[in-house]
């Protein structure tokens, strides 16, 4: 067993993508090797801007020899009445290379066959890792191909050499066009040399050492961060510490192959740009690494990492200086000129940003929130004014020179915009926080109206792509439909707001219905500048199909949570258009699994369930006649159920489900006893239909929190 090494050398590699790129790699050579039957003892993945490579320790040499297993005609078939073989028999003979009398007998419960049995050598681990690694590299999750040169060959980016090595040995052949070897290059200012390996285990360290590159991803990424902290902890001991963001370090390792963290200044008068506007430049543009203080306020310094060991370390760092000091320069200079003017002087502005060509405009899109929020508003008995004048300015930030040059700030600026314009705090705060949440796992918006607003927009966005068909499809969610589903989801739920999405989304498509709105900055009446409201819309079904796709994403969302499919059936069934009501009978569904009677109890709604489906006739009578019971057990029930009654009306009034089913878990004796002495479905009429409707009332109380009949039964 030696170890293997495959390295792909290339032009610069997309730094976003690159620890996935080098994951995905490492993942689909480990599988093929697996199912070649080529046992290893580890696998070890580097990836750099120039180069993806695997090292596996301890592989096999070659595959076990196996026996391959060959099934001919039928026993029947392949002999006539004589014993003799038949042309059948003989021709099956012939593709194996061998008599008749070679051949074996082979037995299953189906019957017999004649078949063979040939051993077959196993195959060398030369000769299948080419193809091995050309099916990996043609796995990759790579959304758009390159072709280099005048060959035919595609790759991420132009490959300039591949290593190949087992061991000591280089596998000779040709992959992605380029022949292999065992030479690549090291750093590209560092190292002019090329590196050539002696053998395969020796990789990480000859190019560490001879190369001036840190392969290990990882490695990389670890040294990154403790040069960063050791910085500014020279500088500041422990009065200060640089902002770095996960996805930031994955990406600067992956622009990197020999680290060298630079500390640089800017000056304070900058200070006095929104602190959101200067990380942005910072880290969206130039890859640099703020500094804050304890109190997270920003410090006129940065640290930024070079790829380059330089003579003259201060060159570097005056040219990072004046970089950002350009950046800067222009974030300052948008900031003042955006607030010559005020965000209520730019709505109509929005007149001419078109949302979407079957749409309309912003300016349409904003009086559509506008007519939302104020819905929400009055529902949750929110400030209706605010709330109104919230959703008209919500949108007005994108129009800004500002917002322009750094799209992430969208909110953010319409926020500090609106102060400086002296609109009231909560309003400013709401423009901010309606983008919330921008991902998954994000913070929620905090203030009633940021809700209301974060609400409204992900609302219309929905009823809007499904009124004219713009569905996802598959894996395909280009407008982020499915995130804003879930987004819904998660306001609704975890600030508990009871609102009803079934009439949301109803008003909400009839917005489109209205082609005048009362504008509440100008304090007039105006028609839209591309009237949605005059457009004949291509889906009726929008608001219905758009809830059942927001629905439908609370099966994954709970499933994340460890709840199981069964409980969130158990609630589906009742329709329940509520997602913080939804959230509570989920609660209380799973809590009631776990108590002792509830299988039995659930069983005995699937028995309630089949029996009242099966009755087709209409019940005549009205109400439960105690006279017409036979045995204690019909009376005991019915005596359980009447006591619970009042109760549980109370308790489902004030949606304490977990309370409910608690209650109902004590009638399993009495409904345990009903199923074992009374037959439900006698030939007397009378007495038939009471104990339907002693059925029915018992079943009409658990449906009050779910359909527990559904639930599934434990497995031993």
């Amino acid at each position: 067993m030696q170890s293997l090494l495959v390295e792909i050398q290339t032009a610069e590699l997309p730094p976003k993508s690159l620890k996935n790129l080098s994951a995905a790699f490492l993942q689909e050579i480990k599988q093929r090797l697996s199912k070649a039957e080529l046992p290893f003892a580890e696998a070890q993945l580097f990836a750099t801007p120039r180069r993806l490579a695997v090292l596996i320790k301890e592989l096999t040499e070659q595959q076990k020899d196996s026996v391959v297993e060959r099934k001919g005609p039928a026993l029947e078939a392949a002999f006539d009445a004589a014993g003799k073989p038949t042309p059948a028999c003989l021709g099956f003979a012939r593709s194996c290379g061998v008599e008749v009398s070679a051949l074996l007998t082979l037995k299953n419960a189906q019957g017999a066959w004649v078949g063979y049995q040939q051993k077959q050598a196993g195959k060398k681990v030369t000769e299948l890792l080419p193809a091995i690694i050309e099916q990996a590299l043609a796995a990759l999750p790579i959304p758009k191909r390159m072709r280099w040169g005048s060959g035919t060959q595609e790759f991420v980016r132009p490959v300039q050499s591949i290593v190949l090595l087992y061991g000591k040995n280089i596998i000779d052949a040709e992959i992605l066009g380029v022949r292999t070897g065992r030479a690549t290059s090291g750093h590209r200012f560092h190292c002019q040399k090329k590196i050539s390996f002696a053998d395969a285990s020796c990789y990480a360290k000859e190019l560490k050492t001879k190369g001036f590159v840190v392969a290990d991803f990882v490695e990389r990424r670890n040294i990154i961060k403790r040069e960063i902290e050791n910085l500014i902890k020279n500088h500041f001991g422990d009065k200060a510490h640089a902002i770095m963001e996960e996805s930031l370090l994955d990406e600067v390792t992956g622009l990197v192959e020999w680290p060298v963290a630079v500390f640089g200044n800017f000056e304070k008068n900058f200070l006095s740009v929104p602190q959101e506007a200067l990380v942005s430049a910072m880290q969206d543009h130039q890859r640099y690494f703020p500094i804050v203080d304890h109190t997270g306020q920003l410090l006129p310094h940065f640290v930024t990492i070079s790829n380059i060991e330089s003579h003259d370390i201060n060159h570097v760092i005056a040219g990072n200086e004046r970089v950002l000091r350009a950046r800067l320069s222009d974030a300052a200079f948008f900031f003042e000129q955006d607030k010559k003017q005020t965000l209520a002087s730019r709505v109509d502005f929005l007149k001419h940003i078109v949302f979407q060509a079957k749409l309309g405009t912003l300016f349409d899109k904003t009086e559509r929130i506008a007519a939302i929020t104020q819905f929400i508003a009055e529902k949750m008995h929110v400030n209706a004014t605010d709330a109104m004048r919230a959703a008209l300015l919500c949108k007005t930030d994108l129009t800004t020179h500002m917002v322009g040059e750094f799209p992430e700030l969208q909110g953010v600026m319409g926020y500090y915009y609106a102060l400086h314009d002296g609109e009231h705090k909560d309003i400013a705060k709401a423009i901010r926080e309606h983008y919330l949440p921008r991902f998954s796992g994000d913070i929620l918006p905090e203030t009633s109206l940021g809700i209301m607003l974060a609400l409204a927009d992900r609302v219309d966005t929905l009823i809007s792509m499904f009124a004219i068909n713009q569905a996802p499809t598959g894996d395909k969610d280009p407008l982020g439909l499915r995130r804003a589903a879930l987004g819904i989801l998660r306001i609704l739920i975890e600030k508990k707001w009871n609102l009803d999405l079934q009439e949301l989304f109803d008003f909400s498509f009839q917005q489109f219905s209205v082609s005048l709105s009362h504008d509440l900055l100008a304090n007039r009446t105006s028609s839209r500048g591309l009237s949605a409201g005059s457009r004949e819309l291509e889906n009726k079904q929008a608001a219905a199909q758009a809830l059942t796709f927001v629905l439908d994403r609370l099966k994954p969302w709970y499933a994340e949570q460890g709840v199981s499919a069964d409980v969130i059936f158990a609630v589906t069934a009742l329709h329940i258009t509520k997602p913080y009501d939804f959230h509570h009978r989920v609660q209380a569904v799973n809590a009631f699994k776990k108590l002792p009677d509830a299988e039995s109890l659930s069983i005995a709604n699937k028995r309630v369930s089949n029996i009242l489906s099966k009755y087709d006739t209409a019940i005549s009578a009205k109400k439960i006649d105690e006279s017409l019971f036979a045995s204690k057990a019909e009376q005991q029930l019915s005596k359980q159920l009447s006591e619970q009654q009042s109760h549980i009306a109370k308790l489902s009034s004030e949606a304490r489900y977990t309370d409910i089913l608690m209650k109902l878990a004590h009638l399993r004796k009495p409904v345990d006893d009903f199923f074992d002495q009374v037959m439900v479905m006698v030939d007397d009429k009378a007495q038939r239909e009471n104990r339907l409707l002693l059925l029915k009332e018992l079943r009409d109380m658990f449906l009050q929190v779910a359909d527990i009949a559904l639930l599934q039964e434990k497995v031993e």
